[in-house]
Formats: structure tokens, sequence, C-alpha cells
């Protein structure tokens, strides 16, 4: 972008700002200083950290004093530039452990978080692509610190980065009359913040349909469910879950289930609780018992055999847990779970418990709910979301559904593939009613798998894979579900073929979206490799929304071989994912956390190297793995 001016916004406003503000705000050394063309590089040293902080920098009416805050003011010079801000941990250069873990967040003129960098180390870079004139604010977090340590901290303005390959695109509009394959385009210019990583971390078990959850604590929940059932006997290597904790960013995970004697299922002297598992589920109610306490409810949701699912949920992030065998056993025979909670709708009342609690699953014949008013300890039938017979969407449609999402009125979103398209049914009711809408005819479905998120103003996003082309599609509601924008198709350029993508959304217009994904057009090659792709976007609600992705996975070990879908994502040899993937947004920081199921492993045995052996036989289910974004634009704008 050229600029015709040059704006010069005086130190002064920096001076004025910090005289009304308390002292401890801006404690680096000097507490401001500005960039420009002509003085294009400034340096400053951060305050002496007092304690760890993994959590938040807006804890405390809005700011933590933990935290470090530096005020930079940019005057942009008249052509292309970019800004790169850097900080360093005073112990990550030396060669002694430990390395203090800090994170670097910037925000814009307005207070507005705009990027983050959250690496698990002490030195953090963040890149801002032609910023606007004025005073950003440099926030650093000391996520893991020993008290007394500081940092360095160094800005310049310069050309931008031409060795970069583009890894920001525009998506396609997929009217009722669009003729071809729909591709995306490369944008011509760098959005503000084109920087996108993320950890791509093993759990240390095998994962089926993972999902994931985190609490205001930042503390991650990970279900991995395996076929390890420890009994020579019936119910012999059914699946079992384990939740599996992690409290320092993803880099490592421990098992918190109840009852764990011992590390390996097979050494385990009684099973845990659920003994075994028909479909694992977890799931994070960051409100919880107690909204003053960061660690929310957490549940662990198993389909049970007979009726309803055996669950457990602990207030206490794993340390104890409450079972409730036959949790939502209204009706006999279900599949396919999914929980959410929401705020009471007005003119209904929860039972001590904040949030109301609904369960819903494939009934074979219909969608059915049942809702919770006490956190889980007992459920009510609601009426079914969707029935299978539905002759206004055709015939007889099946009752395989998507996840459930809530918006802050208490609305809940059920989505599905139904007959052969996407719906969503919404109720405003606690479930005593529902609406069901199409969300466009442009797209035949070939699965039951689309996804939903909601942002904090209430708008909602739905993305699925088509069975024409097997790409991905986002759709927009601005209107709680009523309607629904025009289709826009999002696969980054080059990907021919996804499978499953899932959603999360933050503030108004971010979003971020996972799926597996293959650059192949060779769809009956049983060894083309398949990664994970993770796609963002801060402006979504616009017609002609700007994505920025990466790939999560190093591109030389590929998740998968072969065929991913559509349905089961399951190769020629029987290597699975199954049926879903799942990303949530940290409440505390904003990061997003997703998961893979990675069926195509390196072994010591070169027949079974499925990374050098394209033919080696893969897993089922995939080594259970957790993504976290680590550098990148913010989801939300005020963490």
């Amino acid at each position: 972008m050229k600029r015709a001016f040059i704006v010069v916004v005086s130190i002064a406003i920096v001076h004025v700002a910090m005289r009304s503000s308390a002292p401890w705000l801006f404690a680096a050394t000097p507490a401001a200083a500005a960039i420009s063309p002509d003085s294009p590089t400034i340096t400053w040293t951060g305050r002496a950290w007092t304690a760890p902080n993994p959590i938040s920098c807006f804890r405390v009416s809005g700011i933590d004093p933990t935290c470090d805050r530096f005020a930079l003011t940019i005057t942009p010079p008249q052509k292309d530039f970019a800004v790169t801000i850097r900080v360093t941990a005073a112990n990550a250069t030396d060669a002694a452990p430990p390395t203090d873990d800090i994170d670097l967040f910037v925000r814009d003129p307005s207070g507005n978080t705009i990027a983050t960098s959250g690496t698990a180390g002490g030195i953090e870079e963040l890149v801002l692509n032609n910023p606007p004139a004025g005073t950003y604010t440099v926030v650093v977090q000391p996520f893991l610190v020993v008290p007394g340590g500081t940092y360095t901290g160094f800005a310049a303005i310069g050309d931008p980065p031409r060795d970069r390959r583009s890894n920001s695109y525009n998506g396609v509009p997929y009217t009722a009359n669009f003729v071809g394959v729909p591709s995306s385009t490369p944008t011509t210019s760098a959005p503000l913040v084109a920087d996108l990583k993320v950890s791509f971390n093993d759990v240390g078990r095998q994962a089926a349909e993972p999902t994931i959850g985190v609490n205001r604590n930042n503390n991650a929940f990970f279900a991995a469910s395996t076929f390890d059932f420890p009994s020579s006997t019936f119910p012999a290597r059914l699946a079992r879950t384990l939740v599996m904790r992690s409290t320092d960013k993803g880099a490592t995970w421990q098992a918190v289930s109840p009852s764990l004697t011992a590390g390996l299922a097979d050494e385990e002297e009684r099973a845990s609780f659920p003994p075994s598992s028909l479909d694992p589920y977890v799931y994070v109610d960051p409100i919880g018992l107690n909204p003053s306490s960061r660690a929310g409810r957490l549940f662990s949701v198993d389909l049970d055999a007979v009726c309803g699912a055996n669950a457990v949920f602990s207030d206490n992030e794993g340390a104890s847990w409450t079972g409730v065998p036959l949790f939502a056993c209204n009706e006999p025979v279900n599949d396919h779970q999914t929980l959410v909670t929401a705020p009471p709708p007005a003119g209904f009342a929860t039972a001590g418990y904040p949030s109301m609690l609904y369960f819903c699953y494939n009934q074979v014949g219909d969608s059915t709910c049942s809702r919770s008013v006490n956190g889980g300890l007992s459920f009510a039938p609601t009426t079914p979301a969707f029935t299978g017979g539905d002759p206004s969407a055709g015939s007889v449609c099946g009752a395989l559904t998507g996840h459930l999402a809530a918006d802050s009125k208490g609305r809940i979103f059920l989505p599905k593939g139904h007959c052969g398209l996407p719906w969503v049914a919404v109720s405003s009711d606690t479930g005593n009613s529902w609406t069901r809408v199409k969300i466009t005819n442009n797209t035949p479905m070939a699965d039951h798998e689309v996804t939903l998120a909601v942002d904090t103003a209430d708008n909602v996003y739905a993305v699925w894979q088509d069975g024409t082309f097997r790409l991905p599609f986002l759709s927009v509601s601005k209107d709680h579900g009523a309607t629904w924008s025009t289709p826009l198709m999002m696969a980054p350029p080059g990907v021919h073929e996804v499978n499953f993508p899932t959603i999360a959304a933050g503030d108004p217009g971010r979003i971020v979206v996972l799926f597996p994904g293959s650059e192949s057009q060779d769809f009956s090659d049983a060894t083309r490799p398949w990664n994970i792709y993770v796609v963002t976007s801060v402006n979504a609600l616009d017609a002609n929304a700007t994505f920025t992705w990466t790939v999560a996975n190093d591109r030389s070990d590929p998740v998968h071989r072969g065929d991913c879908g559509p349905g089961r994502c399951d190769a020629q040899d029987g290597g699975s994912m199954f049926d879903f993937l799942h990303i949530q947004v940290s409440p505390a920081d904003g990061a997003f956390w997703g998961t893979a199921s990675d069926t195509c492993v390196p072994d010591p045995d070169p027949t079974k190297n499925c990374v050098t052996n394209p033919l080696a036989q893969k897993l089922r289910p995939g080594q259970g793995v957790a993504i976290r974004q680590v550098k990148g634009a913010a989801l939300f704008m005020n963490r």
C-alpha cells in the first residue's frame, strides 16, 4: 500500500497517557519511544518480574500488574513497510536452564489486541505489515518466569519481507449459477498480521475423534480414546477414554481420568471410570459451578451401550471427579453425542448451577436432545431437533449431526447435513421447540458433519465439506440463524480435498477453521499425503473476507495417506481418524487449540514407517495431537 502522506503523532501524547495511568502500567525503561523512517530502531529494558502469570494480562480491571507494557509510536514511511517487534528474556540467550517463558501481545491505538506471539520459550517476535500511524502498546506477559528476571525489547521499521511465501488469500462466493471448480485467489498485499504459526504436540496416546476444552486458568483437556480396554475378557479391546491435561501450552500431557492406577492400560489394577466408550467427548464449561473460580467444570462423556452415557465431571481440573452413570438416559439407543452449556433464556431458570446444559445425540430415527438445569446430575428430554423422516427436506434424512453451539442469550444451535444439504436447528426456549433452517441449496453434501461457532456479538458461522468438490465452505448468519450468506469456498490455494472442517470464533469476524486436507488431485492414490490445515480470518463478516493459513504438521511428515472421506477418514488399509476433529479458543489468552489424529507415524522398522514408506500400515485410530496457536492475529481483542 502506497502512503501519500506522513502522519506524525507526538510522543507528548504518550506522556499525557502515562501521567493519567498508574505508574506500574508502563514499567519498561524507557516507558515509551517512537520509530520512523528517520529513526528506524529503538530498544528498551523491561521490568523485573514479580511472579509468573500463565493466564492473561487483563485480569484486574482490564489490566494485570504482573505484565509489562511499552508505548510504541509509529510514523509510517511513504511506501510499503513492516514493523518488527521482538522481546527476549534475559536468560534466553545463555546456555544454562531454565529459560523464562514470556509472551508478546500488541495492541492498536484503540487498545485492541491485534497480534500475539506465545511460543514455549523466551524469544517472541511479531511483524506488522503497513500499520497505521499511532501509538501502539507492546504487552509482555511473564507466562512462566523466575521472579527477578527481566527482558529486553526491540522494534524496527523497514522494508516488508520479500522471501516469505504468501499465505493470505480470498475465498470464492459459490452462487447458485457458479460454473466450474471454485479456487481461492492469493491476496495482492499482506494483511496487517500475516504470520500464523502453531505448535503440534503428541499427547502420548492414540485418539479417535478427539475433542478439546480450555478453562480460564489456560489449562487444556484432551479426550484420548483408543481400543485398549484393560481386560482379557468381555468387553476386551473396546475403546477407553483417558482425559489428558496440559498446563504448559500443550508441551506435555498427563492423564487425569478418575481411578487411574497406572500409566498403561494393561497395567491397571482396576479400570478407569467410565470403563469403556462407544464415543468419547470432553467439554469444558468455563463458568462452571462457581463463576469466581477459573477452573470451570470439566465433563468427560462416553456413550453407554444401553442408554445415555457414562459421564464424569470435575470442578477442580481432574483432581477429583463426580460420576454420573447413565447420564441423560431418557431413551435407549444413541450415538455421536454433543454437549454445550448456555445461559438460561429469559423466562427459564436453573437449579444450583449457573448454566443450562444440553446433550444431543443420534437416535437413528431422530436427532434427540436432553437438558439439565443442575449441571448434569439429572436430565429432562426436549423435543427432537431433527426428525429422521422429514418430508420438507426430501425424504428419510437420518439423525447424525454436528456439534451444538450456543449464544449469549441462551439460544442453542444444532447443525446437520440433512438430506444432502447443510441445515441448522435453532431453539430459543431450551429445546421445547425448534426452528429448522436450510443454510443453502448451492452445495450438496455427502456427509452429516456441519460445524458451528458463535462470536461475542452472537453472529453464527457454519462450515462444511461439500459432496461435489470435497472442499470447505463457510456461511454466516447475522440474525441468529434465520438467514445465511452465500457460501464462500475457503480452501487455501492448491488444496484439492478436505474432510470435516471445524470452526471456532472470538470477537466479530474473527474465526479459525481446522481440517485435514490434501494437495493431491489423484483421489485414487492410496499413498497421497494429507496435512492439517489451519485457517484464520479477522474479517469473516465481510463479503470478500481475507484468510491466512498454515500447515500444522511438518509437510515431510503427513498425518494421513490415501482416502479420507467423504464421511469417516478411513484409508484403504483401515487407518483412521474416525469421524471428526475439534477446535476451541482459550477464554484466558485467546489462543486457539485444535486436535488431530495422526495415522501416519514414523517407526524404527522401515516397513512400518508410514512417513518414509507410503505403503506402510497406518494407525487406527491415529496418534492424538494437540495444536495450539503460537503466533498470529488475535481472535479476542481484549485478551
